[in-house]
């Protein structure tokens, strides 16, 4: 009986262990938002905004100043989703620029 037994957990041992790897692989959020301000940051305040991942409950941005202060908005904010917008074109001027200047080597 106590072999019945102790093949029996090991088994699901072993089968919760199969469904859980898998899930340990996804990447996770590094941050996700349960508050939020109202108070807008001037844009040269601002040295980055990323969007909250997929994962989390609520969406958001998360907005880093140059204090180094970590600022959760809605994505309901106009100078938020502007800001947002911004700094992704200018994120693709910059990758571009590089791209562009490796290749005149």
């Amino acid at each position: 009986m106590k072999t019945i037994c102790l093949t029996l957990g090991l088994l699901l041992l072993t089968v919760l262990h199969t469904y859980a790897v898998p899930l340990g692989l996804e990447p996770s959020p590094t941050s996700c938002c349960f508050r939020f301000s109202n108070v807008k940051v001037p844009s040269n305040k601002i040295i980055s905004i990323k969007k909250t991942h997929r994962s989390c409950l609520l969406p958001a941005f998360v907005v880093t100043t140059i204090k180094q202060k970590v600022i959760c908005y809605r994505p309901s904010e106009s100078w938020v989703q502007k800001a947002f917008l911004t700094a992704s074109n200018l994120a693709t001027v910059t990758r571009s620029n590089i791209i562009e200047g490796s290749s005149h080597t």
